[in-house]
């Protein structure tokens, strides 16, 4: 699951990359959100197997994005199922580094 994974959101303003950087320490996830220009912390993560589960939120003065996300690991691809208050999307992450 450690690993730094790359995406592009598909979303009604048009796409928007965004990368994942993972680090795991056992059952714990933690790391780093990059989109939209912002970087936000991942904390509270949990790992189960290849599957991972994250919540947390994307803020800055003109947008509050909250987000529940599911992650399968396959090869080095993240399977991502995310939750948003913006809507559902389901992506594809590829691991980069």
């Amino acid at each position: 699951m450690d690993g730094i994974y790359e995406t592009s959101i598909n979303t009604p303003m048009g796409p928007i990359n965004a990368r994942l950087t993972l680090k795991t320490n056992g059952n714990d996830l933690n790391g780093i959100l990059e989109v939209m220009g912002m970087k936000n912390n991942i904390t509270g993560g949990k790992v189960n197997g290849n599957v991972c589960y994250l919540n947390g939120s994307i803020q800055n003065n003109m947008i509050n994005i909250t987000y529940n996300i599911q992650g399968e690991l396959k090869g080095n691809v993240l399977i991502i199922h995310a939750k948003t208050n913006m809507g559902e999307f389901k992506l594809q992450a590829k691991k980069v580094a």
